[in-house]
């Protein structure tokens, strides 16, 4: 049996509580949050090397004894009261930071499955000049880039695993654009431009835009037709997609982007597979965010995220969730709450009736009613596809209709 990859926080680097003329050398905002603050000091150069606030200071400390990554975040969701389903994903990301910043180290003969460095900005890669990192995963890097020439923005997505795992990884990564490619072109669907299989492994991508589809709904005051063509663009999408009998595998809100000129593009197909393949099914992993998870994916018991793959109804339902975002400025479970009270929730209640827009306007009943279809419990009361759904949705918006104020809701 293969023993699990232990990791340990190194005995040379201390923490200690954060004082006002204490500059640390490389800082994280997101991660530090509020409140008290620690700096990791690395002992053998004397020098402040990350900023930490009491959640990381205390998941470092659970690797002062090496251990799994499994074993670390059971005991952080025991300490958490939730189960690891909820927090793994946030859980992983932030382990490989810490990796990759050096404050977590392989034991022994597992160094080997340190991931490669991201590229170098200013760096050439083929016909792409290198720009800023957008993000780090467990075996993908995203950058920035520009094309040599037209300086046409785009994103490198580069392969970046090494060991054991990385040539069954490798597979999984230039599958996601195979598949891409062979997708009939889609102006809400974002395009590969090209992929290249050598050293280093990599795809250019169209760029999407820098905002997901929440973030741009949410800081924008928009109308209710706004809100309505948004809401129909991510449906085309997916539509696309499942007119050609394709599941996307990963819908949620932070894999549709809003391009400066507040267009949709649907990104990330790293989890795509034909509808209907049971060897792709069975060998691709299976995604989705907790708070857009299907009813019929979450085991009734355990209230754990079954290992049964979503099929187009399963989607018709995540886009449910998305619909009911755009719309109302609020996911329809509740959300930040612990996994158990989330899965309770998307099984036994009913989703709240989408009503008012954030600005106030009232979603008129046909929309809502499109909105309530999609997020059925049973798989067989939703929409057989996309396809079906844009169409009703398309059908439900009254255009003429005069959106109610805020000053008029206390009237009704």
């Amino acid at each position: 049996m293969t023993q699990p990859s232990l990791y340990v926080f190194p005995e040379y680097f201390e923490l200690h509580p954060l004082s006002e003329e204490d500059v640390p050398g490389v800082l994280d905002g997101s991660d530090a949050g509020t409140g008290e603050r620690f700096m990791v000091v690395d002992t053998r150069a004397h020098r402040s090397c990350y900023l930490a606030n009491p959640v990381i200071k205390s998941y470092l400390e659970l690797f002062r004894q090496p251990r799994a990554e499994a074993a670390a975040l059971e005991e952080l969701a025991r300490q958490a009261a939730c189960s690891p389903e909820a927090i793994a994903t946030t859980v992983r990301a932030f382990f490989l930071r810490m990796r990759r910043a050096g404050l977590l180290r392989s034991e022994g003969a597992d160094l080997r499955e340190e991931p490669n460095q991201a590229l170098t900005p200013g760096q050439v890669l083929g016909e792409y000049r290198v720009g800023e990192l957008i993000v780090e995963k467990a075996d993908v890097a995203l950058h920035h880039a520009r094309q040599l020439g037209t300086g046409m923005p785009v994103v490198l997505k580069v392969f970046v695993l090494q060991g054991p795992r990385a040539d069954r990884e490798r597979e999984l990564f230039a599958r996601e654009f195979s598949l891409m490619a062979g997708l009939a072109p889609h102006e809400n669907i974002c395009r590969l431009l090209s992929f290249h299989p050598g050293e280093p492994c990599y795809a250019a991508l169209e760029y999407a835009g820098g905002k997901p589809i929440r973030h741009g709904t949410a800081e924008a005051t928009l109308s209710l037709p706004e809100r309505v063509r948004i809401g129909a663009e991510a449906l085309t999408a997916l539509a696309h997609l499942h007119r050609h009998g394709v599941l996307h595998g990963d819908v949620h809100s932070r894999n549709f982007m809003l391009t400066d000129e507040r267009r949709v593009k649907l990104i990330d197909f790293g989890l795509s597979r034909r509808s209907g393949d049971a060897v792709e099914a069975s060998s691709v992993p299976h995604g989705g965010l907790p708070a857009f998870m299907p009813p019929e994916r979450i085991e009734p018991g355990k209230l754990s995220i079954s290992s049964r793959p979503g099929d187009m109804r399963s989607e018709v339902f995540q886009l449910g969730v998305l619909l009911h975002d755009i719309l109302t400025g609020r996911e329809p479970f509740a959300e930040k709450v612990l996994w158990r009270r989330l899965a309770q929730a998307i099984r036994s209640q009913p989703a709240p009736r989408a009503v008012w827009t954030p600005e106030g306007e009232r979603i008129p009943a046909a929309l809502a009613d499109v909105v309530e279809c999609a997020l059925a419990k049973a798989p067989e009361e939703r929409f057989p596809s996309a396809m079906e759904l844009l169409e009703a949705w398309r059908a439900a918006w009254p255009r003429t209709a005069r959106p109610v104020r805020a000053k008029e809701r206390a009237c009704l």
